[in-house]
């Protein structure tokens, strides 16, 4: 086996092909995302199928195949804003399902807590945004008994909006 550098391209023993490595921006994350995996006698995973009376292995060649086979999830535990925990099942049935993209990958929507912190944090850059463009809010905020003021005011309403729900 020829090395030509661990980061870049290494030659496989058994055969001529080359595995690309990771490149150094790249994080790989290898965890068990399911228990009930059967092996044959090499050490790979298969599906044991019987047709006719016969057991065999069946093999998944494809990454579809993969997931539809090992139906891969975790159980994670998140830290809520007051300090408990929420705990949650992540499922995965295609390689998008691993993106985080920003908060617009397909884990953060595929998760409600995720979601929810995404929601809240949108919320508060909407804001941001609306102070910064708002020189009387500004000026408000900026003052000690003015932003009680308005503490006081968003406070009421908040109580008359949820009142009218009930």
């Amino acid at each position: 086996m020829s090395k030509e550098n661990y980061l870049s391209r290494i030659e496989d023993e058994d055969s001529s092909a080359k595995i690309e490595g990771l490149s150094q921006n790249k994080t790989l994350y290898v965890d068990q995302f399911t228990d009930d995996v059967t092996f044959d006698n090499r050490g790979l995973a298969m599906e044991e199928v019987e047709e006719e009376g016969q057991k065999r292995g069946v093999y998944p060649r494809s990454l579809k195949e993969v997931f539809a086979y090992y139906k891969p999830k975790t159980d994670v535990e998140f830290s809520g804003e007051d300090g408990g925990t929420v705990k949650e099942t992540l499922s995965f049935k295609e390689m998008k399902d691993f993106e985080i993209n920003n908060g617009k990958g397909n884990l953060v929507n595929n998760s409600p807590f995720l979601s929810n912190l995404k929601s809240s944090k949108e919320n508060c850059e909407n804001v941001q945004k609306q102070i910064e463009k708002n020189a009387r809010l500004r000026d408000i905020l900026k003052d000690a008994g003015s932003r009680n003021e308005l503490k006081a005011m968003l406070e009421s309403l908040l109580t008359e909006l949820n009142e009218s729900n009930k």
